[in-house]
């Protein structure tokens, strides 16, 4: 399972120079200057060092943003040039590290390898390397930060982060007279009325589908929020792994309503037959899908797609059972890491640093890819005066905005839940069973 960042999946912010220092910005004023730069590092100015960066943005604009970044930093360190190199594999990632030959910077899509990673020894605790640079860890998203995480170490920096809120058609709503939900009976409501089907079965239109854009599109399995939506958690006060709490039960319950209702085959054949995510044929963008729980990339790519229907898309939070919780959506971010046995340990993390802890270079990467810039305070920037991308930005900084918690097993777990959510929709396994199963699968893992 992946996680989708804008492209590739990918699926924004501020830093000003003084002194080849960089600066945080906060809407045109100075704040606290971070150093990113080593002192052994500096000293040893005169002495070349080439860095190597695997990335998973993969290639085209996203590539051409990362090397922005890349190309202001190596001006200001002459003696660095990086090397950047799309690498989505995370087998080949973690084969280059247990062989000895891994690159100095990896870039993950998701933190879904970092729990394993950082349990095995794969990949390097920042703690150390941050404390000796007197890296400011306040000037980030706590949440995106805490994402990081394993035994209560820091095993990465977060850069950019992405999540999901409700995405409704202005249209389809209006020609039906209705108002986006506020409410997740309304939702229900909404989508029964926003739903057209032949006689046959054959679905023409779709109010909602719970689990799309989901792992078949290189999503997050929604499930995992839905549950956090319901008052469910995935894991304990001890860090265990509690997949049939009964919220979490009950959330899986309420996605199989929609495929009982309109039936599992039509379902299915309506989000078969429709084009790939993030086309102009895609459910949502041709205009048949009312509703779909998403990021903000979504909206971008429908402009470029379909203009027409760009116009048409409002977004609201997710209405959940009760209102305490609505507005509950996951957050996962693009972890930087060093793996164990980095030649250039030390020059990679003064790199990283300065990558994510840049305001003004988050602020470009984020209107680039429409994605959440993973700090606080940044300067301005196009994407930011868009209603629907405020919206998630305000939704990154609530306490509704939840990260799957990491540990040796949380890759496996994570994958276990996607399985279950489809035995239970298309598979036809009651959601207690279902979820039952993952219990089992990671007792025997």
């Amino acid at each position: 399972m992946q996680r989708f960042r804008s492209s590739s999946r990918r699926r924004q912010l501020g830093r000003r120079l003084v002194g080849g220092l960089p600066l945080l910005m906060a809407a045109g004023a100075v704040s606290v200057a971070v150093a990113v730069c080593s002192s052994s590092a500096e000293a040893a100015s005169a002495a070349k060092i080439h860095l190597t960066m695997w990335q998973q943005w993969g290639g085209g604009h996203e590539e051409a943003a990362l090397q922005n970044i890349i190309d202001q930093y190596e001006k200001l360190h002459p003696n660095v040039t990086i090397t950047q190199t799309p690498v989505t594999n995370d087998a080949k990632i973690l084969a280059s590290i247990v062989g000895g030959d891994p690159p100095d910077i990896i870039d993950l899509g998701t933190s879904l390898e970092v729990g394993a990673w950082a349990s095995q020894g794969a990949i390097e605790p920042l703690g150390p390397m941050i404390a000796a640079a007197h890296l400011n860890l306040g000037v980030f998203n706590q949440t995106a930060l805490n994402g990081e995480k394993v035994g209560g170490k820091l095993y990465a920096l977060p850069f950019q982060s992405f999540l999901a809120a409700l995405l409704y058609n202005k249209k389809l709503f209006k020609a039906a007279g209705l108002k986006p939900p506020t409410t997740l009976a309304q939702l229900d409501s909404d989508a029964i009325k926003l739903t057209k089907q032949t006689k046959s079965g054959t679905i023409t239109q779709m109010g909602f589908v719970p689990s799309y854009p989901g792992p078949d599109q290189g999503q997050v399995c929604p499930l995992e929020t839905y549950a956090w939506a319901f008052g469910g958690e995935w894991t304990n006060s001890k860090g265990q792994a509690t997949p049939t709490n009964p919220d979490n039960v009950a959330a899986l319950k309420w996605e199989q309503t929609f495929y009982k209702r309109f039936g599992t085959q039509n379902v299915s054949n309506f989000i078969s037959s429709a084009g790939a995510y993030l086309t102009a044929g895609d459910p949502f963008e041709s205009g048949k899908l009312a509703m779909m729980f998403d990021g903000p990339w979504s909206e971008q790519y429908a402009k470029a797609n379909n203009p027409k229907l760009a116009s048409e898309v409002g977004v609201v939070k997710f209405p959940a059972p009760s209102p305490a919780n609505d507005g509950t959506t996951f957050l996962d971010s693009n972890p930087q890491i060093i793996p164990r046995g980095a030649k250039n340990a030390q020059a990679a993390f003064d790199f990283i640093a300065y990558e994510t802890t840049n305001a003004a270079a988050t602020a470009k990467f984020a209107n680039t890819v429409a994605n959440i810039p993973q700090l606080k305070k940044t300067p301005s920037f196009t994407l930011e005066s868009d209603p629907l991308f405020d919206l998630y930005v305000k939704e990154a900084e609530s306490p509704q905005a939840h990260v799957f918690p990491l540990s040796s097993d949380s890759s496996t777990y994570q994958t276990a839940i996607c399985e279950a959510q489809s035995a239970a929709l298309v598979g036809g396994k009651t959601p207690a069973a279902a979820l039952g199963a993952v219990s089992s699968q990671l007792h025997s893992s």
